[in-house]
């Protein structure tokens, strides 16, 4: 189902209610649960995946690179500029 507030796109979209308000209303309009996969010590948690749990967060995520580069399902890897607003 196509949110009215979302451009159409062939790839999957990445909702993240905690990262922004317009992520959380997106959730809530649609009844998304809110979730918590990263624990406090940065590892992660359920349901970040059971063969991932209580591994750290940037460990993680290179397993989950060479899990999908194994699988033929890798399709690159980029940075990207992110802007982190901080609270002073």
């Amino acid at each position: 189902r196509c949110d009215p507030g979302v451009s159409p796109s062939p790839g999957a979209v990445k909702v993240t209610p905690g990262h922004s308000p317009q992520d959380l209303a997106l959730a809530r309009a649609h009844a998304l649960p809110l979730l918590s996969v990263i624990a406090d010590d940065g590892t992660l948690r359920p349901p970040g995946g059971g063969w991932l749990q209580g591994v750290p967060r940037f460990e993680a995520r290179a397993q989950v690179v060479a899990a999908l580069a194994q699988r033929g399902l890798l399709r690159g890897v980029s940075d990207h500029a992110m802007t982190l607003p901080l609270c002073r």
